[in-house]
């Protein structure tokens, strides 16, 4: 027998395999040839050897799997990786809402204070959830006798307050956030020098170690192996020592995640400064909630968060502290001022889309700004935050089916179109640099209902902007795409909803439209089949760079009654790529949907056609305004 044939294979780990290898190695044994190990006691072994070895070799194999961020799956390890590159990950989040405040009391006060923690009551679907005021607040008497204050934040979630006594017989003590859903943004540490003093300091979370001497009063925080989060002190060199009889108190809130959000209305659980006579307005609804990073967020952020350094130097970092610290973020671009249009040397600007609504509030833009960038950047930059630029995509589709292949009616399958239309938005764009791509989405189409022969879509671009009303102005609407534009007397390249105008005799003229005529802009009106001019030059458009240029152009009224105007331009190509701070949107009101029957009759039944409502952002000079779906 020679040396090879007596050797046990061991490079492969599978089950089956190793049973296989461990026969064969036995097989070539002088004293077991021609061994049945199938039909013999014997293959009992067999089978827990091999059980064994497969076991050991898928333990090691997770071991080593677990020693490093890309591929460990358990969350301990992956925090403890983490660990390694100075990230900790985000708890859970509260919402946080603005409100101002208003009292009228029966005696007059000089001010009135209302102190820190003060609640208020909210409801979101029939669930009441408790919010807090993040910080205490002045409300100072107005002419009429009434005492406001504006932008008080309140942040979501029930406080509960851990004393820990510190012994330093034990040098890695620490002390433990015992509920899971903590919300470490909210988490207040103080030191007690002992247990009969009344003396309370408050400790900050180190941040940048290269700053913290010996008597900086920081702590350090950490995810704990049962995914709680660890406060723990300096060892007198990098943070102030804990002296055995320390008090540590631990202040936090115990928040609901995202439930809370869209909270609008706020009512007190209690007097607010003493006083019953409260009025709140709501000047922001409540956002931000978001549950902890999952391990895939902890493995994507961790190693951008080293590169940053806790610090905006670069347009990366920006994108990754503001990532970091507003958990709402679900989309984030920054860009330098010197790549600006205008350029504006000394600024960086970014666009943020919240995973809850279009827009940021200017409260949450200022407590960004202020909070989290400005003691992190260069002290001679500053920042701009902008609302994304909205671009809507809009849909007419044309489906053939064979009714005699499928159960479902042509309304069903229309049905089924339009949301695998919308739910590839829902997926794909919604983010900064999502391009739309027409060949996916058509074979998603194609391939939504068996009974689908083929589909052909017309895609354009919509933008909405809020126009001054029976005022002279100019816009720039930037589609950053080709117009389409097949012939010199094409006049449907650009459209709009309908307004009202004055016309050259003064007179003003109800259902007006805009149409594009080789490269001006007019306003028109339909009397039967013929359009009349209302309006011969309100600006003009640029086919190559998509961009519609108003000038002198002056509604009356909005046809819809809203004070928005959508204005779509028909594509040269069907992919749209979005610059900068664009971001394309699919909504189910920009749908059309029309099926044609290539069975029996070839009747066909049409969808629902797009309609403008509400408000939202995009258009005005490339600025935003305010709102939802278009």
């Amino acid at each position: 027998m020679s040396d090879v044939a007596s050797k046990l294979k061991v490079s492969e780990l599978d089950f089956d395999q190793i049973k296989t290898n461990l026969k064969n190695f036995l097989g070539d044994q002088n004293e077991l040839a021609d061994y049945n190990f199938d039909g013999s006691a014997m293959a009992v072994l067999i089978d827990l050897l091999a059980y064994n070895t497969h076991y050991n070799a898928f333990y090691l194999n997770m071991i080593v799997n677990e020693m490093f961020l890309d591929t460990a799956s358990l969350r301990n390890s992956v925090v403890s990786r983490a660990k390694h590159l100075g990230y900790t990950p985000t708890s859970v989040r509260g919402s946080k809402a603005y409100v101002d405040l208003t009292i009228t009391p029966a005696n007059t006060p000089a001010n009135i204070v209302i102190a820190k923690d003060t609640q208020f009551n909210a409801t979101v679907n029939g669930i009441s959830y408790i919010f807090s005021t993040s910080n205490s607040a002045t409300l100072n008497v107005n002419a009429n006798g009434i005492y406001t204050t504006a932008n008080v934040e309140l942040q979501q979630g029930v406080q509960l307050t851990h004393r820990y006594s510190a012994n330093t017989s034990d040098p890695d003590q620490r002390f433990t956030l015992p509920n899971a859903n903590t919300d470490t943004s909210s988490l207040v540490v103080q030191i007690q020098t002992s247990a009969t003093s009344s003396n309370l300091y408050t400790y900050s979370v180190a941040n940048d170690t290269t700053s913290i001497n010996s008597t900086a009063n920081v702590y350090y925080l950490e995810e704990d192996t049962d995914s709680k989060y660890r406060v723990y002190f300096g060892d007198g060199t990098v943070g102030r020592a804990l002296t055995t009889g320390n008090i540590i108190v631990l202040k936090s809130l115990i928040a609901d995640a995202g439930a809370p959000n869209g909270a609008k209305t706020f009512t007190p659980t209690g007097t607010v400064g003493g006083y019953s006579n409260v009025t709140v307005t709501t000047t922001s609804t409540a956002s931000g909630g978001a549950d902890r990073d999952s391990i895939s967020s902890i493995k994507f952020n961790a190693p951008r968060n080293y590169q940053a350094q806790n610090r905006a130097v670069t347009i990366n970092d920006y994108i990754r502290l503001v990532q970091r610290d507003y958990t709402d973020a679900e989309s984030v671009i920054a860009w330098g001022g010197e790549d600006n249009d205008p350029p504006v040397y000394g600024k960086v600007y970014m666009a943020i889309k919240p995973a809850s609504g279009l827009q940021l509030s200017t409260t949450t833009k200022n407590s960004i700004k202020n909070d989290i960038l400005a003691k992190r950047n260069v002290v001679s930059i500053s920042t701009e935050i902008q609302d994304p630029d909205y671009l809507y995509l809009t849909f007419n589709s044309t489906v053939k089916f064979d009714s005699s292949k499928t159960s479902n009616t042509s309304a069903t399958i229309s049905s089924l179109v339009s949301n695998t239309v919308y739910n590839y938005g829902v997926d794909n764009l919604k983010g900064f640099a999502n391009e739309f791509r027409y060949s996916p989405l058509t074979k998603k189409i194609d391939e939504s209902e068996t009974s689908i022969e083929s589909s052909l879509s017309t895609v354009k671009l919509k933008r909405v902007f809020v126009p001054s009303l029976n005022v002279s102005s100019s816009y720039t609407l930037s589609y950053s795409s080709e117009i389409f534009h097949p012939y010199t007397d094409y006049v449907d390249s650009v459209t709009s909803t309908e307004f009202s105008h004055y016309d050259a005799d003064d007179t003003l003229r109800t259902g007006c439209n805009i149409q594009d005529s080789n490269g001006v802009l007019q306003v028109y009106r339909t009397t039967g089949t013929t359009r009349i001019i209302v309006a011969n030059n309100v600006g003009t458009v640029t086919y190559g760079s998509g961009v519609v240029a108003l000038a002198g152009f002056k509604p009356v009224t909005i046809g819809d009654g809203t004070a928005n105007l959508a204005v779509t331009v028909a594509l040269a190509s069907s992919d749209v790529v979005p610059v900068r701070d664009q971001i394309l949107l699919i909504t189910n009101n920009n749908i059309t949907v029309s099926m044609v029957d290539t069975y029996g009759t070839g009747t066909s039944t049409t969808g629902s056609s797009s309609t403008v409502s509400g408000s939202t952002a995009g258009g005005t000079s490339g600025s935003g305004g305010s709102g939802s779906s278009y």
